[in-house]
């Protein structure tokens, strides 16, 4: 019968070699005051009991406090971003024995000004590790480059920033997303000339990390398929229903014969009711991520596609890197992407129910 080794104690190894315990804690944690003869026979003694540290048990030993800040917009009501904070929650209360304390830093995910305000914050305080969600490509470069200097560790999540010394990444393949959203919209019709592409201004900089990356992933679908087709471009605002209505009607003046449109974030189902007030009917509507009125307007047919990417995942996934990494050490891989999921007026009913059963 094979033996066990992960019963194997300290005091075992100290009992065969005749040293003390804090002889062999100082051999296993390469420390001072132990001569040369002795280091050897505890290190040959763990190799022939075959002893395994209990990572658990040495990081409760330690007694180490860590704190780990999460930069992500702040959400409410119906928002992409509260699955993500509870992915992040979830992983905080599997990790708060081990002494790791999570600091929340919102931000306004539509104003890179107070993006950058919200980093200087998290720069203030003595953070070990941040999960960062790089909503604005050129701030969260400028903010990594200093969390680099300062040798502090940071996964992104929602979008990825190459560029960049992130331990990981959690999220979709932004740029493929944007590619497979062109071809389940345009690959089964004749589109017409003009094709909507629905963006909300940001204040501060035009346009998000994550969306501008889907928009390329999109146009190089077009670029190769569909190389006379025109995006034209309709800029709504974050808030103000009123002038976004007014905009469209204006846009459809314009182009009345547009039938197919996209939006590359989580806010499909104000398109799809501005659409509905105008009676723009058998209107192509393709958007992301899985909220309860984005799942309502599929359902009645206002919506074609969603494309969802699991941000609860994401969330606990980035968080839980983190806390491996400083706690345990443990490096983790670069890129995670999360499955691209296709959901219809079909398929959703089934997904949903699925996915309630489903554990992080």
């Amino acid at each position: 019968m094979e033996k066990r080794t992960d019963k194997i104690r300290i005091k075992d190894i100290a009992r065969k070699t005749g040293v003390s315990i804090g002889t062999v804690d100082r051999v296993l944690h390469n420390r001072e005051g132990v001569s040369a003869r002795t280091r050897v026979k505890v290190e040959a003694a763990l190799k022939e009991m075959g002893y395994r540290p209990n990572p658990f048990a040495a990081a409760l030993a330690s007694k180490r406090h860590y704190t780990v800040a999460a930069l992500l917009p702040k959400a409410g009501g119906y928002d992409y971003w509260i699955g993500v904070l509870q992915g992040v929650d979830l992983a905080a209360k599997e990790y708060v024995h081990l002494n790791i304390d999570v600091e929340q830093i919102l931000f306004d995910q539509y104003d890179s000004v107070d993006f950058e305000a919200s980093a200087e914050k998290l720069l203030a305080l003595n953070v070990d590790a941040v999960l960062l969600a790089p909503i604005f490509k050129d701030p969260s470069i400028y903010l990594a480059s200093r969390l680099d200097k300062r040798k502090i560790p940071y996964v992104f999540i929602d979008s990825d920033i190459e560029e960049a010394n992130a331990l990981s990444y959690f999220g979709m393949d932004s740029l493929q997303s944007g590619y497979l959203a062109a071809k389940l919209l345009l690959a089964d019709i004749r589109p017409q000339k003009d094709i909507a592409i629905f963006k909300i201004n940001r204040h501060g900089i035009v346009g998000s990390n994550q969306s501008d990356l889907r928009y390329q992933g999109f146009l190089k679908y077009v670029q190769e398929n569909l190389p006379d087709r025109r995006l034209r471009l309709v800029m709504l605002h974050p808030s103000d229903d009123r002038l976004n209505l007014q905009t469209i009607r204006d846009f459809f003046i314009q182009y009345p014969h547009v039938k197919e449109g996209i939006t590359f974030n989580s806010r499909v189902f104000r398109i799809a009711y501005y659409l509905e007030e105008l009676q723009r009917h058998n209107f192509r509507l393709l958007g992301y991520e899985l909220l309860l009125p984005n799942i309502k307007a599929l359902k009645e047919g206002k919506i074609k596609y969603l494309l969802s990417q699991r941000p609860e995942v994401q969330g606990y996934r980035g968080m839980k890197a983190l806390c491996d990494y400083k706690v345990f050490k443990k490096e983790g891989i670069r890129r995670n992407f999360m499955p691209i999921d296709i959901l219809t007026a079909e398929n959703i009913d089934y997904y949903t129910d699925f996915q309630l059963k489903i554990t992080l």
